[in-house]
């Protein structure tokens, strides 16, 4: 009940400064990559425009409505609440000339009518669709596909005729979506369907991995611009600057200007970043969550990088209903073309070792039920040069295994 209260109190609050400041809102919506996508655009705007964005995991309704006051994230600390009130009231009486010209908000999808909401609240005139999933995150908590789709499918169908939807042509769930929009539609993405493309796509590989990169070529209207990017690679990346540079686009930026922007993209953390680990080995780290889609692209990622070994330490996918059991011995069989060594980590991954041990017998496979029992054994099977990859669900904690083997 109390909770209740507080939410409708931060959305009447919200709602006030939206009209009060009358910001441009993006929504980015998807099962995967939404995160990225969301910096992405943040990173190519802000040279151009004063602009905000919802921090960490602030993308459901509450905290959405903190993210539009400029609050902080209050969980159950009393004091913070009454920071949040106080935040919000001073912008409604005092005129805050730093406000944001453009919020770029995430949203979630976690449970049906969440997006809705969300959408009901900040009122985006700019949607961005990352990806439906193969299977989709977050489907234990729907009825069907269909039903998630639909959620998903409400940020897009929502926008006013005089809005912008920013779709991703190379997943068809997605671009199915523009047969029910009343918006302007531009799509992004590697096939020739899309209005912004991604061609040329290298990666760049150096000795130093915390260096790797990548190049491709943004064509749009008849013309191309190179990006070349050090630190940032995978076409997961590629997929959220071409996204952002459709924003770009929208809000009148040129190409030139919207490279420009994405010299200023940093990856978040637990996101495909090379850190230095023990033995004098390399950890990619990838923790921050995970899905089917993201753990085949990482593991396609690391086929192209040169190394001794490759250790792929994953952790359960989580709220994949039932297609997890399927999904996690797929993805088995997949990390064992790619891993010397595979650390299972959870009860859903038991099945990953399961099918490995079926279809690669000879293959080194170890499984924990948790992330502390894995991490003394990990430890001693790295050797000097080894790529170690960390990739789990967020509740699986797998950054302690990060934390425990950077050096």
């Amino acid at each position: 009940m109390k909770r209740k209260i507080l939410q409708k109190i931060l959305n009447f609050f919200s709602k006030i400064i939206l009209w009060r400041y009358k910001p441009i809102v993006i929504g980015v919506a998807g099962s995967v990559g939404k995160t990225s996508t969301k910096e992405a655009i943040f990173a190519v705007l802000k040279n151009k425009f004063l602009v905000g964005k919802n921090e960490l995991n602030l993308n459901t309704e509450v905290g959405l409505a903190i993210s539009i006051i400029g609050g902080k994230d209050a969980k159950r600390s009393v004091s913070l609440w009454l920071i949040n009130f106080f935040y919000a009231f001073k912008k409604i009486i005092f005129f805050d000339r730093h406000y944001p010209k453009i919020l770029v908000l995430e949203m979630s999808e976690d449970a049906p009518t969440a997006i809705k909401k969300v959408v009901r609240l900040a009122q985006p005139r700019i949607g961005v669709i990352t990806a439906i999933g193969k299977p989709p995150v977050h489907l234990e908590n729907y009825k069907n596909l269909g039903e998630l789709k639909e959620e998903i499918g409400f940020l897009p169908q929502s926008l006013p005729a005089s809005g912008t939807a920013v779709l991703n042509a190379d997943d068809p769930d997605v671009l199915n979506f523009q047969e029910k929009i009343l918006a302007s539609v531009i799509t992004y993405g590697f096939g020739e369907k899309a209005d912004m493309r991604i061609t040329n796509y290298k990666l760049i590989n150096s000795e130093n991995l915390e260096k790797i990169g990548m190049t491709f070529r943004l064509e749009y209207k008849g013309s191309f611009v190179p990006v070349k990017l050090e630190g940032i690679f995978g076409k997961p990346q590629a997929y959220a600057l071409a996204a952002a540079a459709c924003v770009g686009a929208v809000l009148n930026m040129n190409l030139v200007e919207i490279v420009e922007g994405m010299e200023n993209y940093q990856i978040v953390k637990g996101r495909t970043k090379f850190i230095k680990g023990v033995k004098n080995s390399w950890l990619l780290d990838d923790s921050y969550n995970a899905s089917p889609d993201s753990v085949n692209a990482v593991l396609d990622l690391i086929k192209e990088i040169p190394t001794k070994r490759k250790i792929v330490v994953l952790g359960d996918m989580k709220e994949l209903g039932r297609a997890s059991e399927e999904a996690h011995k797929k993805i088995g069989e997949k990390a064992a073309e790619v891993a010397d060594i595979f650390f299972g980590v959870g009860e859903s991954m038991k099945l990953a070792k399961e099918a490995i041990r079926n279809k690669y017998p000879r293959k080194t496979v170890f499984w924990f039920g948790n992330n502390n029992e894995a991490k003394e054994l990990l430890k001693e099977n790295i050797k000097e040069g080894d790529l170690v990859l960390i990739k789990g669900s967020r509740a699986m904690e797998m950054d302690r295994i990060t934390d425990f083997l950077k050096v």
